[in-house]
Parts: structure tokens; C-alpha cells; sequence
């Protein structure tokens, strides 16, 4: 049971009720009056009107205008590059209306939208598309520049004419399962290859009820203390990726249900920026404060004779969130004070998965906190045995309605991480106390730059195949602003300059994961019985307790 009063009362509501249900043939607890479908979300979008549903640099677009820009383009698809159920359709661009308007009219043809991430450089994206296989690109002309050759079957948004479309036939969505997917949302694995997740309208549904959930609750508790929610109309500005999913399903997806203003940022983070877009719009939630993120518009805040009092929600994730951060953004902006939230989770759990706010924050401001309704989390050891008590570290294995289909197109790295049950593996440890939870690692030697994550291994696999390197090694070291910045170790052949290196990683891999810190070793990295890299070694030699055998 969830400890907080506000959410204990909600699920006794009509709308937020919870049942047991069969979900891919395992019994789970689901909200018995959900949507079946995100058409259900369109349809019922029309409600809205001429309510603006995104305002993107000097663009408004109604929920109204938006409805039938959907219809339309959906039908263009349709007729044009006969787009059906199953079919899959990517979409390399940066945040804009048309991104958005583009994912809705292919999951209202049941076709699956792969959101392909805009920080990758042409290669990335030629790997992820020869993978998914797309019937059609959607692209903008900034990342169609990044391709080695243009593939065919393209629309460019920079040349397309989305206004002057009109149905060229009546359109008719098509009718779709819950458990069809929706989308691809591509997470680099421990390969170094992209993985393009399974993300199911029933996942979207859930993480959508689940924000919804939070946000009454919040809403319930922070008006008894005070918080005026009716000074301003809702308004969230969206500055995470589209291609996340906390963009994506936390966002657009979210905000077109429950009828809210969406705000797209536009172009690379400019703290002044924010705090402007907050003033001008009057911006009621910020969803997209990740640790690096919030710390630069706290430092620029703090400089300004305002208080920001339309801002009445933050909230974040994607890494540990500063204890100091909290107490910084509740001074900052007062009418968060009660509303400051982060949590965990991860794409394969689609989104919202464990969450802190209230009084929970305050006091346990260094946990994640506790997990949401029809969410379960077992710990377990490294041999999958069940950890019951409490203060014990374990791997985290999260089952609910929202967990991920699987990976498009990999059997073998599905059956790793789905496991019997319908139980996902994450990799990432943790530990229980007193009904909260505190993550201890993410995923082994993960580097979490600026709440982006960063393979190591991807790295290693470019750097290893450059003639002059014999093996490297990438580890993440501590960043003021960053969080965490990228860090190369390498044993070289012959004399080479880091800066070679550093354009050849550039070559094959976006901006932010190339190393800003490099080291040569002149010995071998040591290694363990099965010949796996000891990071922890090379990092300090003073750790090393293996015994090489000669």
C-alpha cells in the first residue's frame, strides 16, 4: 500500500480505480477505466477545443488544429506511402510540432513510430534504421545532412507543407490492441549496438494514469497547505528529447490527454533562457529538471529579483538528484515547495516507476522513494534469489503493465531482460529501508553525462579498432556541471595524439560521448580469470586482489 494519504484516497476514485487483470499472461494490477488505446487519447483531445496544446517558438496549435492535422497526415500516409498496421516509420528530428503531430498520425494507423535520437550522428541513425527497417523517415534537414547517403522514402519537415494538407479520403483510424506496439525508444545496450525498445499503447496508457495519479495527488496536498492551482492555466514547458521517454510518453503524450499547454524548447540549454520561457508563459510544471539541467537554472536564478510564482510543479530524474539541488529549487521557486518530485526509473519500465515527494522528500531527500500504484519491485541477488529484508543491496526487477514488450528484433537480449513472470531484469541495484528505496549503482559502469547515458563499452568498441590503440578502457569521473564527464584510458601501439583519437570517436559516435579526459597506461589493464576489464583497478591500483596465474 502506498504510504501517502492523497494517493490511498485517489485509487478509491471511479477514474483511478485498480483491479487484477490478465496482462500477456501474467495476473497484474491495472486501472480498471483506463483508455484501451492512444486513439482513445485523440478522440478525446476534441474536448479541448481551441485550448493550445503546443506553442513551439512563434507557433500555437490547438487541440482542435492539432486533431485535424493528425487526420490529415494521417491519411497522406496512408494513401501515399501505404502506412498499415505494423508497419514502422522513423522520426530523426530535433523537438518541433511536427515531430509530435508525426507520432500521433503513425500510432493512429496502428504503425509503430521509432523515435530515432537526435544527438546521433549519421551513423548511429543508419544503424538504428537498418535495424527497424522503416517504411518511411521522417526528418528534419539538420540530421538528413548527417546521413553518409539519403535514404529513399523520405519526408523532410524543413520542406513539407503540413498545412496544406487535406484528407484525401475520410479518415478512419484504425482499431488497435492494447498491447500492439506503439513506438521504439532506442537505448544503447552494454553491445554498444542500439536496442530499439517495445514500447505497447498499454505501457503508455499506464505511465500516462500513473503521471496523472502523482499530479492529483500532489495537487490535493499542496492546495490544503496553500498552493493556488487555479491562478494559471496549466501550462508544462517540455525541454527532455522527444525521443525519450520521458519526453515522449511523459510529455506530449501525457499533456495531450489531460488538455495541458505544452511548451517545446527550442535549440541547446540556455538556463536564461528557461527562466524567461517560465516568465513570458507563465509555465505552471517543468517535468524535465534533470540534476545538471536544474543546477544551471538554479545558478541563474539566483541572480534574478523574481520569484517565478506561476511555476508550481518541478520534477526530474535520470540521475541522483542533490539533496542540495531540493533545498535550492524550494527557495528559488516557493510554490514548489510542497511539489518538488524525482524518481526512478527506465525505458524497458516505461517511465515512472519509483517516485519521492512531500513528506517523504523532506525527510529522505537522498531516496528516489517509494513505488507507485500497480508497480511491483523485487530485489534480488545475483543469483535471481528473492532479497526480503531490509538494508540489503540487490538488483532490481520491476513487473507492471507499463514494462516494455521487449526489443524489436533481439530474442536473446529480450529473454535476458524479461524474465520468467514478465519480470524485467534492470541492472541497476538498490536497497530497502523503511518502504523507500536508495539506488547504489546504475548499471555497473554507467556514465550518466548531464542525464544522458553513456556506454563505456560503445566507446571502447571504436577506440579498440583504431590501429594505433591495443585496448582502452572508459570510465566516468565526477563533473561539477555535468554530473559525470567521459574519461579514456588507452595502451597504444605507437605514439599517437589525443586528438587524433578524439576526431576518430567523433567519426563514428555523437558529440557527447567522445572523451574530454584522456590518459595513456604503459601496462596492460588488468584483467580478471574470465578476461573482463577491472575498472576499478586501472582507476586505483590499490583494489587489485586478483592473483594473475603466469
Amino acid at each position: 500500500m502506498h504510504s501517502d494519504l492523497e494517493v490511498q484516497q485517489l485509487i478509491q476514485s471511479d477514474f483511478f480505480k485498480i483491479h487484477k487483470e490478465i496482462v500477456l499472461g501474467e495476473e497484474m494490477d491495472v486501472f480498471k477505466n483506463r483508455p484501451r488505446s492512444l486513439l482513445d487519447f485523440l478522440n478525446n483531445s476534441a474536448h479541448f477545443g481551441d485550448k493550445p496544446y503546443l506553442i513551439f517558438q512563434n507557433r500555437t496549435l490547438t487541440f482542435s488544429e492539432h486533431l485535424e492535422l493528425v487526420k490529415n497526415f494521417s491519411s497522406y500516409l496512408k494513401e501515399t506511402y501505404d502506412i498499415k498496421p505494423g508497419d514502422r516509420v522513423a522520426i530523426y528530428a530535433a523537438n518541433s510540432i511536427e515531430w509530435i503531430v508525426s507520432f500521433w498520425s503513425v500510432v493512429s494507423l496502428g504503425a509503430v513510430a521509432c523515435a530515432l535520437n537526435g544527438w546521433w550522428n549519421g551513423k548511429e541513425a543508419e544503424a538504428a534504421i537498418e535495424d527497424a527497417q522503416p517504411k518511411l523517415i521522417l526528418a528534419d534537414s539538420k540530421r538528413i545532412e548527417r546521413f553518409n547517403q539519403q535514404p529513399s522514402n523520405l519526408i523532410n519537415f524543413d520542406e513539407f507543407a503540413f498545412q496544406d494538407l487535406k484528407n484525401i479520403k475520410e479518415s478512419q483510424f484504425s482499431s488497435i490492441a492494447e498491447d500492439d506496439c506503439a513506438c521504439l525508444l532506442y537505448t544503447s545496450g552494454t553491445t554498444g549496438s542500439p536496442k530499439g525498445v517495445m514500447t505497447s499503447h498499454r505501457s503508455m496508457i499506464s505511465n500516462t494514469m500513473l503521471q496523472l495519479l502523482q499530479g492529483a495527488a500532489v495537487s490535493a496536498r499542496s492546495s490544503k497547505l496553500g498552493v493556488n492551482w487555479g491562478q494559471h492555466s496549466p501550462t508544462s514547458l517540455l525541454t527532455s528529447p522527444l525521443f525519450h521517454v520521458s519526453g515522449l510518453s511523459a510529455g506530449a503524450v501525457t499533456a495531450l490527454f489531460a488538455g495541458t499547454t505544452t511548451l517545446i524548447y527550442d535549440g541547446r540549454f540556455d538556463a536564461q533562457k528557461i527562466l524567461s520561457m517560465f516568465e513570458d508563459h507563465k509555465v505552471t510544471s517543468w517535468g524535465g529538471a534533470v540534476p545538471t539541467a536544474l543546477k544551471r537554472v538554479l545558478d541563474e536564478a539566483e541572480g534574478c529579483n523574481q520569484t517565478f510564482e506561476s511555476v508550481l510543479v518541478i520534477g526530474g530524474g535520470g540521475a541522483p538528484m542533490p539533496p542540495k539541488h531540493i533545498e535550492r529549487t524550494k527557495s528559488i521557486f516557493p510554490n514548489c515547495k510542497h511539489n518538488f518530485g524525482y524518481g526512478y526509473g527506465l525505458t524497458e519500465s516505461g517511465a515512472i516507476t519509483i517516485i519521492n515527494w512531500g513528506d517523504g522528500l523532506d525527510a529522505h531527500p537522498d531516496s528516489p522513494g517509494q513505488t507507485m500504484p500497480t508497480i511491483n519491485i523485487e530485489l534480488r541477488d545475483d543469483d535471481g534469489a528473492l532479497i526480503a529484508g531490509d538494508n540489503q543491496e540487490g538488483e532490481i526487477y520491476v513487473r507492471s503493465p507499463s514494462v516494455m514488450l521487449g526489443y524489436f528484433n533481439k530474442p536473446e537480449a529480450t529473454a535476458d531482460a524479461l524474465r520468467d513472470g514478465r519480470w524485467l531484469k534492470t541492472g541497476d541495484y538498490a536497497y530497502k529501508s523503511n518502504g523507500l528505496y536508495y539506488i547504489v549503482s546504475r548499471r555497473t559502469d554507467l556514465i550518466l553525462r548531464g542525464a544522458e547515458n553513456v556506454y563505456p563499452q560503445e566507446i571502447e568498441i571504436i577506440l579498440d579498432s583504431h590501429p594505433e590503440v591495443v585496448e582502452s578502457a572508459v570510465v566516468g569521473v565526477p563533473h561539477d556541471d555535468l554530473g559525470q564527464e567521459v574519461k579514456a584510458i588507452v595502451v597504444l601501439h605507437n605514439d599517437i595524439s589525443f586528438a587524433e583519437l578524439e576526431s576518430y570517436v567523433r567519426s563514428h559516435l555523437a558529440n557527447f560521448k567522445v572523451p574530454s579526459l584522456w590518459e595513456v597506461s604503459k601496462n596492460p589493464f588488468p584483467r580478471n580469470a574470465s578476461g573482463k576489464l577491472m575498472k576499478h583497478v586501472i582507476l586505483d591500483s590499490t583494489k587489485q586482489t586478483m592473483i594473475e596465474e603466469s
